[in-house]
């Protein structure tokens, strides 16, 4: 058997990174889709309903949600294109 004569790390090595990225990609599967995934939220559909609120960010630095009449960007903030 010509296989038994070659050294076979090469072939461990391949095998368990595969493993790894297989394994990997099945947790990633499983948590999008499995049970827990009713428990996650998508972050962007959040803070849209937070700007149409008023309350997505303050503006000042904090990082802490503030409630006000009404949420406007200022010109720094705008994004023109």
């Amino acid at each position: 058997m010509e296989l038994a004569n070659q050294d076979l790390s090469a072939y461990l090595m391949i095998g368990s990174l595969a493993v790894l990225v297989f394994g990997a990609l099945l947790y990633g599967i499983y948590a999008a889709f499995g049970a827990g995934s009713l428990q996650l939220t998508d972050q962007i559909e959040e803070h849209s309903r937070l700007h149409k609120l008023g309350i997505a960010h303050s503006h000042q630095g904090n990082g802490r949600a503030v409630a006000r009449g009404s949420h406007s960007h200022s010109s720094q903030d705008t994004v023109h294109s």
